[in-house]
């Protein structure tokens, strides 16, 4: 291991997971690593006594920093804010509903292994939970752009430190990722969830305006210029992106609306997934009037 990186600030933001992040937090006090680390904590205005959590149970701990927002202002200005108070010159990003295994941090130090490697990521793609950075990069790029405020605000990062030349490092660091009570029971709260990933995708305009890239062309499989592939919308909403997946009306995160036990629920799961299909091209529509590039 390189000298240098033998210390790491890890930055947690957090809203309203109260019993998940004491998880994290304990599990981040017992970590085997041979050098210093310090965990920055950002409560994003929690309304579910998180705030209360942190006082009583981890004010008191040398290695934790407690940062408390009044309202929330979303995952971008948490991590700014965590990582303005950050010390170590490498920034890891985790999410306060990822156990790390004991050696987690070991190995995602372990990825900084040459000086041409500005991103360790454990999670995949361009990063999200268990990312790691250079901290002079993430002043340099200026950190998260609080424009997105969530989703594609990973990518958008790690696109900018990329492009400035640094590489990316994909790493085996073993965590384990909390399940999470959504609270979708009922179709109401299911048409919300949905309605909520369906604005997230005005932000994929936002990723391509600011990186009109041919490698933001292949991560949001971009055809034409201005159209994501139909036909990754349409796997999206049916659990079909990945390889060898049963047809299921699903989301990205685990979470399942409708499984496919007969043949109506096949033509269930294709109408809806069809109508997303048209929604998320709408959703890109009203983005590209926000922020002026064309993208469905």
């Amino acid at each position: 291991m390189n000298p240098q990186n033998n210390a790491a600030s890890i930055v947690i933001p957090s809203y309203n997971n109260k019993a998940g992040l004491e998880k994290v937090l304990n599990a981040m006090l017992q970590l085997n690593f041979a050098g210093e680390y310090e965990i920055i904590v950002v409560d994003d205005g929690s309304t579910d006594g998180t705030k209360e959590m942190l006082i009583q149970k981890f004010k008191k701990e040398k290695k934790i920093s407690l940062i408390f927002f009044e309202n929330n202002q979303g995952v971008c200005k948490a991590r700014n804010a965590g990582i303005a108070k950050t010390q170590f010159s490498i920034v890891i990003n985790m999410d306060h509903d990822c156990v790390p295994g004991k050696n987690w941090l070991t190995e995602m130090i372990a990825g900084f292994d040459s000086e041409k490697i500005g991103i360790v990521t454990g999670y995949g793609g361009y990063g999200g939970t268990s990312t790691g950075f250079r901290k002079k990069l993430l002043e340099k790029v200026h950190g998260y752009d609080e424009t997105y405020r969530y989703y594609r605000e990973d990518t958008d990062l790690a696109f900018k430190i990329m492009e400035l030349g640094y590489e990316l490092s994909y790493i085996k660091a073993k965590y384990n990722p909390l399940e999470r009570d959504l609270n979708l029971s009922g179709w109401k709260n299911k048409f919300k969830y949905l309605g909520k990933r369906l604005r997230y995708h005005m932000n994929d305009v936002l990723l391509y305006k600011k990186h009109p890239t041919k490698r933001c062309e292949e991560f949001l499989k971009i055809k034409f210029g201005f159209l994501v592939s139909p036909k990754w919308d349409f796997n999206i909403a049916t659990g079909t992106w990945e390889n060898n997946k049963k047809m299921t009306l699903s989301s990205p995160r685990g979470i399942n609306f409708l499984e496919n036990k007969s043949f109506a629920h096949f033509v269930l799961i294709v109408f809806i997934g069809l109508l997303y299909v048209f929604c998320v091209k709408l959703a890109r529509l009203t983005g590209s009037i926000r922020f002026g590039k064309l993208l469905v």
